[in-house]
């Protein structure tokens, strides 16, 4: 994982002598000095969002999306709390969101169940004015700025590394780095909150071909809000909205308000991760294809002894079933009398990357 810098993390300690910047009208964005985001670029050993990628991915790719997303680390407020920072397409800094996840990569609440989470605009506030000091001439501005703070997607500046590849775009900054491993076909961005789509803050996906995986709610009420967000949307990009987890979720998982990270890593990517060679490769009967995009996953249930089936689009068209057990792994072994009459007798053994797995292929 990244080298852990010795010095003492300094994001909240003594003001540098920052530059004055031009003062901010409060309708305009005002910017965070690229300063304060690299010196939050360290105590990865203490991160526990990084610590979770790491158990999930390797140090490697840990190591490729701290440096992709620029992901920083905050002790001030809470101790190994993460910091999303907000870049546009420019390479400007508009924000940073500060967060404390627990081991398992789920946000930590406090006993009233409030989040830890917060920005780092707040935290540097509070810490000059708790010591008397004056603030940072650009901190001043920033404040003054009202609430243009959230005024890009997060990740935006990864649009202008690829013109043609489709983006997707999620609700929390946590998702989009963890889904970008799963499905890398696609820029993964997000939006912070479910309120943060807007057209305002879409503005840098004009003409881009977009896909929106709206967090899942009881009542179906994100889906709906993000479907109607997307109409204004389609004036100026293609989009669609996926409804992967809708058409998937229990009402447990509705209840629980879960999101696409929540469906991906119960699937365990080192069975996917064979090798950028080999990667998503399906080989069945003599042939082989190569996968596109998660399309839909099941969901387990005691019908189904805790198997699942993630559908994949394949890149030549067609589709792919694959089971998997309920701890991700992909599955070889016996069917039910009652699992085949649900599922059909199509599955035969295959590979999917260097892993043998109970398959069915539809070809174009």
């Amino acid at each position: 994982m990244a080298q852990v810098k010795k010095e003492e993390n300094s994001l909240y300690g003594q003001p540098k002598p920052y530059q004055h910047h031009k003062k901010c009208a409060k309708t305009s964005a005002c910017y965070i000095p690229i300063e304060v985001l690299e010196q939050s670029q360290q105590g990865y050993n203490v991160n526990r969002f990084t610590l979770y990628l790491n158990n999930l991915f390797g140090a490697d790719i840990t190591d490729d999306l701290i440096k992709h997303y620029h992901i920083g680390t905050s002790g001030s407020r809470w101790p190994g709390a993460t910091v999303f920072w907000w870049m546009d397409i420019t390479g400007k800094v508009r924000a940073g969101q500060v967060k404390q996840f627990d081991i398992t990569g789920h946000t930590v609440k406090s006993a009233t169940g409030k989040s830890h989470t917060t920005w780092i605009h707040s935290i540097l506030q509070y810490t000059h004015e708790q010591k008397q000091e004056n603030l940072p001439a650009w901190l001043t501005d920033y404040l003054q700025q009202g609430g243009n703070y959230v005024s890009c997607l997060f990740g935006e500046h990864l649009l202008k590394e690829n013109t043609v590849k489709p983006v997707a775009l999620v609700e929390a900054p946590a998702t989009a780095i963890v889904a970008s491993v799963y499905m890398p076909e696609f820029i993964w961005l997000a939006t912070g909150s479910l309120s943060y789509l807007s057209v305002e803050r879409a503005t840098a996906l004009k003409g881009r071909k977009v896909v929106l995986f709206p967090d899942l709610s009881q009542n179906g009420n994100a889906y709906a809000k993000w479907e109607h967000v997307a109409k204004k949307l389609s004036d100026f990009m293609f989009i669609q909205v996926s409804d992967l987890l809708e058409k998937n979720a229990t009402e447990e998982e509705r209840r629980q308000g879960l999101d696409l990270r929540d469906f991906l890593t119960r699937y365990r990517f080192s069975s996917f991760n064979t090798g950028a060679e080999n990667f998503l490769k399906i080989s069945i009967n003599n042939k082989i294809f190569h996968v596109k995009s998660l399309i839909t996953v099941s969901c387990p249930g005691s019908y189904t002894k805790g198997l699942q089936i993630p559908t994949f689009e394949l890149e030549k068209g067609g589709y792919c079933d694959v089971i998997v057990d309920e701890q991700g792994e992909f599955y070889t072994g016996e069917l039910t009398d009652s699992i085949k009459e649900m599922w059909g007798n199509g599955f035969k053994i295959g590979r999917v990357g260097a892993t043998n797995a109970l398959l069915r292929v539809y070809e174009a």
